[in-house]
């Protein structure tokens, strides 16, 4: 039962760069909500040398997305344990393809009660990706002009130096972009026919983002 707008189940749809992560993070440290991210399990298989892993690095590396088996495997296992302990979730970057729609759709345990689509005008995404830069011991995220390091290129938690993703390069952006248009873009109109989708102007700055959807779902939720 829906109480609040703590109790959602939340989806975040966007180009990459639209500030997915970001803004699901302010949800996670205000409100409780709990992130599921498929790049961060994805990069925590990367950075572990796992078999999934080096064969995810080099499918991003290219732009391109990881396929659906892998994805959808990794999401049941996790929603299954979110599921059985009460916990609310943000899905940030999945589902990607209408394939993984009707898989989460699929899938009996759990249910989405909205999905957030943050807008953002492309040569926003590339300032901001171009100038992102992560920690990749601790995972930690910088940008060159908004949220500098205290001390040029080091990580300001853990002192390790800051690398550019080559998925941040901006040959590899534009590709991205591409893929989200033809991939991810057919899942709004999908969205939209199911009456649960709400948009966000996202070229604002995060806070601003964050309280406007943290504002719409709490009237969603008032007035129901």
């Amino acid at each position: 039962m829906i109480k609040t707008y703590k109790d959602l189940n939340l989806i975040f749809l966007g180009a990459p760069g639209a500030g997915k992560g970001t803004i699901a993070n302010w949800l996670v440290v205000n409100d409780q909500f709990i992130q599921v991210s498929t790049g961060e399990i994805l990069r925590e298989e990367i950075k572990n040398q796992t078999k999934l892993g080096l064969e995810a690095q080099a499918i991003m590396a290219r732009g391109d997305y990881v396929s659906d088996d892998i994805v959808n495997e990794i999401i049941k296992n996790k929603l299954q344990q979110l599921t059985s302990n009460n916990k609310h979730f943000i899905l940030d970057g999945y589902p990607r393809t209408l394939a993984q729609v009707d898989f989460l759709e699929s899938l009996n345990f759990t249910k989405i009660d909205y999905v957030i689509l943050l807008n953002v005008d492309k040569n926003i995404i590339l300032e901001r990706l171009t100038n992102r830069r992560i920690c990749p011991n601790c995972g930690s995220t910088y940008h060159l002009i908004s949220q500098k390091p205290q001390i040029e290129n080091t990580c300001d938690k853990c002192n390790h130096n800051l690398i550019q993703r080559k998925d941040d390069q901006p040959e590899v952006i534009l590709k991205r972009l591409d893929v989200f248009n033809k991939q991810t873009k057919p899942l709004i109109n999908t969205y939209l026919g199911k009456g649960n989708l709400i948009e966000i102007n996202a070229n604002q700055n995060a806070e601003n983002v964050y309280l406007e959807i943290k504002n719409k779902l709490i009237n969603l939720t008032n007035n129901k």
